[in-house]
């Protein structure tokens, strides 16, 4: 330490500042190095990206929207819980925090899909010790046939499909032909060798025009077993 009667104050300053400095640096790369090094550092949280279909806007009539972070065919759609045509609403048997938006298969369309895929890190995975679960809120519209289901395919680095799993089809049966959405759920072990998932959200008209499959809050989440 340089010390002088006049400055001596100020440089004591200097180095105490600097001293704090450099105790930060070696906190910041140690906790970059723990994220690095993480044994899954995909798991633990919801990988579905715009699970609720809260991202963007929701439709308030019988059309079909952009759907942020899902490739969309047929009809797949986003649709408004207060639209006052809608299969189901705000009260209606449903998550209890259900936002404003819900899937919906959308116009005179006998099958639409919602697809997204998933890059997940290898480390982990790679020695088949992490599980899943997969879950969501599926159902359809009155005494209709309607149904949605919501399915894992998971992928190697090759790109060939080593496993699937799935929720629903929630049936008419089941819903006792009242328009809502029941809970579903399971569980599964991710396949040793995945790098990639492919989530994909079907709905498939049985009965009238319109396509009343319907889906909100879809989850899929990774743990280490």
């Amino acid at each position: 330490m340089f010390w002088s009667r006049r400055f001596g104050r100020r440089l004591l300053v200097i180095t105490a500042a600097s001293v704090a400095a450099a105790a930060i640096v070696p906190l910041a790369a140690a906790s970059a190095s723990q994220a690095a090094t993480s044994p899954c550092p995909s798991c633990g949280h919801n990988l579905i990206v715009n699970p609720g279909a809260e991202t963007g806007k929701g439709a308030n009539s019988d059309t079909k929207v952009k759907v942020p972070g899902w490739k969309q065919t047929g009809s797949f759609t986003a649709t408004l819980y207060t639209w006052s045509g809608g299969d189901v609403s705000p009260t209606t048997t449903g998550p209890k925090h259900r936002g404003k938006n819900y899937f919906y298969g959308g116009p005179a369309a006998a099958r639409s899909t919602g697809t997204q895929v998933i890059k997940v890190a290898a480390r982990g995975i790679s020695g088949g010790k992490v599980r899943y679960t997969l879950s969501g809120w599926l159902g359809g519209f009155d005494g209709q046939g309607d149904h949605a289901v919501l399915s894992v395919t998971f992928v190697n680095g090759k790109g060939k499909a080593i496993g699937t799993g799935h929720i629903g089809p929630v049936t008419e049966a089941q819903r006792k032909g009242n328009s809502e959405m029941l809970f579903r759920t399971h569980r599964g072990v991710v396949p040793a060798g995945t790098r990639s998932i492919r989530v994909k959200l079907v709905m498939t008209r049985t009965d009238g025009s319109d396509n009343d499959g319907l889906a909100d809050n879809l989850s899929l989440v990774l743990k280490l077993r």
